[in-house]
């Protein structure tokens, strides 16, 4: 089958886009997200260090400086300049003889928080990182329609395989196809999704109703996203919901990979003047000093003054 993959940046720092695209949004008329000042106070004292580090690493730093908005400004910018370069594609396959048999599916790796629970960034397992846009168009898939059950990216390969009408892998998939959703949305049944992080043994547990997450089984979270869809009562240490956890946890594994001792494959590309070369990562990953926001007053979002 024809098939085209097309990787956008945006949005991601350093918010570089057009100046046009900054001009779509009032900055000053920018809503910032719902936030809870104590909210990092019933998480497990390991993770609560953590977070608080993360806190006073970025978000407070652009509260302190006035800026936040300045931040989603240019987050909402480069959104709508990456949401106007899907709009070239979709218009050339419109134009193109593959316009009524291709399936389009929109969708990223992950979310963002952008001032949520005192975060600014991705790695984290609640709602904020692991929602992303999933999209799909085409033929047998129902237009204008949305669902909220859980999915997961690793079903998009099932997916394509039955509506491209391809071979059965021989291989066992962990994913699942999402066709019958895709044709009659209302009749989709919710189910509990896995979610990996960075280390062995911790993850994210998760439906429409409840998002466990497991770090190790002294440190724990427990929400009820239907009633709490900020994410701002941790429930994991009430008793009676001892029950719901367990249930939660049996679609986890209970079995992970030893990590590869001094593994390291990241490499960082560094620019000095007109040259450049590639540096291999050293011990743990640590974001360069340009993706981390904000560690000095002078960074501010970046408007470009091309496309005016």
């Amino acid at each position: 089958p024809f098939f085209l993959a097309c990787g956008f940046y945006a949005p991601h720092y350093p918010n570089y886009c057009p100046q046009k695209y900054f001009d779509l949004y009032d900055r000053d008329a920018i809503e910032t997200p719902a936030f809870k000042e104590d909210d990092l106070a019933d998480l497990p004292d390991k993770v609560r260090k953590q977070r608080e580090n993360r806190r006073k690493q970025h978000y407070d730093k652009l509260v302190a400086m006035g800026a936040w908005k300045d931040a989603l400004h240019g987050y909402l910018a480069c959104t709508s300049y990456a949401d106007a370069m899907v709009g070239r594609i979709l218009d050339a396959i419109a134009a193109s003889p593959y316009a009524d048999n291709t399936i389009v599916v929109l969708w990223s790796d992950h979310g963002y928080h952008l001032g949520e629970k005192g975060q600014w960034g991705k790695h984290t397992l609640w709602e904020r990182t692991s929602n992303v846009p999933f999209v799909w168009a085409g033929p047998g898939v129902a237009r204008g329609i949305r669902t909220d059950v859980t999915v997961s990216l690793i079903d998009i390969y099932p997916t394509l395989i039955e509506t491209c009408n391809l071979p059965t892998p021989r291989q066992k998939l962990e994913g699942v196809s999402l066709a019958s959703t895709l044709q009659r949305p209302a009749d989709a049944k919710d189910r509990t999704v896995y979610l990996p992080y960075i280390n062995p043994g911790e993850y994210a547990v998760m439906n429409r109703d409840w998002r466990y997450i497991h770090y190790d089984d002294e440190n724990q979270e427990l929400y009820n996203v239907k009633e709490d869809p900020h994410e701002w009562n941790n429930l994991a240490t009430v008793p009676q919901n001892r029950d719901v956890i367990a249930r939660l946890r049996e679609s986890a594994p209970t079995q992970f990979a030893d990590p590869e001792p001094n593994l390291n494959a990241r490499r960082d590309l560094v620019v000095e003047g007109e040259t450049f070369r590639w540096e291999t990562g050293k011990g743990n990953y640590v974001p360069h000093p340009k993706y981390m926001p904000y560690t000095e007053p002078a960074m501010k979002p970046q408007q470009s003054k091309q496309g005016r």
